[in-house]
């Protein structure tokens, strides 16, 4: 045998054996169900040779194992749709599992019990199994009867084969990243029909997640690696241990990315400038600092708000008040952060051009949703925060269910007071970041549409802090308004009438602080000074109350209700002016047509007395807009 022949011989040998190491993937679909590659690999197969009803069938009804109660009765029915109702899988199999007469009719599977559903579903996938080892072992036969590298999808599983692990990229992280593009690429290429294309992404997702979740016990040491078994080579149970639902997102987002400088070429990084490498960092801790709120927001849905609404410990309407549109919070941010990610792969980690998905995310009617989604959500922080704070006082379930859920190593130590500021915390970090890429960007078009992306997040962040403010405010007036006592306005029969069913919520509150209310030389009193649109109250604090309370400059007056001094004062019938003799006080001279009341106010403090760094927006007399500066 020549040298050459022989050669050749090893080669082929060589071939075959690689094939036959990876077809070893192909023995069953549960070992499949671990390979998210193979798996892909295998399904284009099956869609291009076959009917593909049969294993996305299995695949979808293996979904129902790891489904919440109330998931299960969401997707039942469009599992029903999707392989009953179309006629995927024939009629025969539907008498034969025992679906009554209305049912067959595809009259509302999800009424039917859970129970029932799981059974029905577990019922349709072992009969699938025949038909799925028979698809199996037709791609076995057609992948050793071709040469490497002339099966579809050849380059994409010699890429995870290949691949040489790091410990910040692991064989699963390739993988992954791996399965990710080849089903974009198949999706692009619309090798999924649009019958089942939905169907075929929850089935992707949900493996991703099952592999990322592998990832996660084999890593922490939590767990040996066992081979998983099923119907199809050994006896039945779930593709993962019985525990909590975890949401796929957090299960990504629990790996920290690698930095920019590990995933690009040597040869690229050696021609970048000073300038340019800063840009790269700035924009790399723009992506990074992302994928970590996006990981915080997660885990406020999955650690505290589903359970809290799964286990019935609070109610929807309690818990959309605390975390209001927290759900379409997390997809904005977590698309943000995937046009992020596919911008740095695109240009292989050294970023050409950052400003499109920053526009996209901040200018326009996008951006108008992003900040209403944000002022409402940063709005009521203060306020969730009291509630939570006041309902674990009171209720000893939900108090215990807090602390064992800060306890969960997703929250990394933090309390759950600390994870709901940290929407607001990124807004304000977003104006900062973005302008220090601009301050690095040559190109003038990029500088120029990065600024402008900068002041979109500076006006969306203006916007948040007034409406937080404007929350705050009026959270104080509630608070006010409760504890409001009218009763003293008696001694004036007319202010009485007028007031007794007045209703501070009813207007929005500018400014507040403590004042003395000096009557006479004799007597002064303390109160909290309300500025509103329209009026300043002067309310006394008694206890728990707070009182509205006329006063009077003598004895005599107040017996006979004359010359009552209102604890209202109407701002438009009102002027101010100094006092002389007392740099903290002011006189607030309030006129009608028979005459007029001079009130003797005393701010705490000086120091804003000239200020003017507040704007214009009282409805009153520009002189009178200098009170509000006393009030600090």
């Amino acid at each position: 045998m020549t040298t050459l022949s022989l050669i050749l011989l090893l080669s082929s040998f060589a071939v075959f054996q690689t094939v036959d190491d990876q077809c070893s993937h192909f023995n069953s679909i549960e070992l499949l169900k671990s390979r998210p590659t193979h798996l892909l690999v295998f399904l284009h197969h099956v869609i291009l040779q076959f009917d593909c009803a049969p294993v996305l069938c299995y695949l979808h009804a293996d979904l129902f194992k790891s489904y919440s109660t109330r998931d299960t009765k969401k997707y039942f029915g469009e599992f029903c749709s999707t392989f009953l109702d179309k006629g995927a899988v024939k009629l025969f199999v539907m008498l034969e599992l025992g679906f009554c007469v209305s049912f067959i009719d595809r009259t509302r599977p999800e009424l039917i019990g859970e129970d029932q559903q799981r059974r029905y579903a577990q019922e349709m996938q072992n009969m699938q199994c025949l038909e799925v080892l028979r698809q199996l072992d037709d791609f076995r036969s057609e992948k050793r009867l071709m040469m490497m590298g002339m099966t579809p999808n050849e380059q994409e599983l010699s890429q995870v084969e290949n691949h040489y692990p790091t410990d910040r990229v692991p064989r699963e992280m390739k993988e992954k990243a791996v399965a990710e593009m080849l089903y974009e690429k198949l999706s692009d290429a619309n090798i999924f029909s649009l019958y089942y294309c939905g169907c075929i992404h929850a089935i992707v997702e949900f493996l991703l997640c099952c592999f990322l979740m592998c990832l996660l016990i084999i890593s922490s040491g939590d767990a040996p690696y066992m081979q998983p078994e099923g119907p199809l080579t050994g006896s039945v149970s779930s593709p993962l241990p019985q525990q909590e639902e975890v949401e796929p997102r957090l299960l990504e987002l629990e790996q920290e990315p690698p930095s920019w400088r590990e995933l690009a070429s040597s040869e690229v990084l050696n021609k970048l400038s000073k300038k340019e490498i800063k840009r790269q960092e700035v924009i790399n801790e723009l992506f990074a600092t992302e994928h970590a709120h996006v990981r915080m927001l997660s885990v406020l849905q999955t650690v505290f708000y589903r359970p809290l609404e799964r286990e019935a410990i609070m109610s929807s309407d309690d818990l959309n008040a605390i975390f209001p549109g927290l759900d379409e919070i997390i997809d904005v941010h977590y698309a943000f952060y995937e046009n992020l990610k596919k911008v740095r792969q695109e240009d292989g980690f050294v970023v050409k051009a950052i400003s499109t998905p920053l526009l996209n995310r901040f200018l326009g009617s996008e951006g108008d949703w992003f900040q209403k989604l944000t002022a409402r959500f940063c709005s009521h922080q203060s306020w969730a925060l009291d509630q939570i704070k006041s309902r674990q006082k009171k209720d000893p379930r939900f108090n215990a269910f807090i602390l064992d859920a800060e306890s969960k190593p997703q929250c990394r130590r933090l309390q759950l007071k600390d994870i709901i500021p940290t929407e607001m915390q990124r807004l304000t970090k977003y104006p900062l970041l973005l302008e220090n890429i601009a301050k690095s960007t040559e190109d003038n078009t990029e500088k120029q549409n990065v600024q402008q992306a900068a002041d979109c997040c500076r006006k969306i962040l203006n916007h948040v802090n007034d409406e937080v403010k404007h929350m705050e405010n009026l959270l104080t007036l509630r608070d006010y308004q409760r504890r409001l006592d009218t009763s003293g306005l008696k001694p004036s029969n007319e202010l009485f009438l007028e007031y007794k069913n007045f209703d501070l919520t009813t207007r929005r509150m500018l400014y507040e602080g403590p004042l003395i209310w000096r009557v006479t030389k004799e007597k002064a009193i303390d109160v909290q000074g309300v500025l509103l649109g329209d009026m300043l109250v002067l309310l006394q604090k008694q206890d728990d109350k707070m009182l509205l309370k006329c006063q009077s400059k003598s004895i005599i007056a107040a017996e006979v209700g004359k010359q009552m001094l209102s604890p209202i004062i109407k701002l438009d019938s009102a002027f101010l002016r100094e006092v002389a003799t007392d740099r903290k006080a002011f006189y607030v001279i309030f006129t009608w047509d028979s005459g007029a009341q001079i009130y003797e106010l005393v701010a705490q403090s000086v120091s804003h007395k000239n200020c003017r760094k507040y704007p214009q927006q009282m409805s009153v007399s520009t002189s009178f807009l200098k009170m509000k500066f006393y009030f600090i």
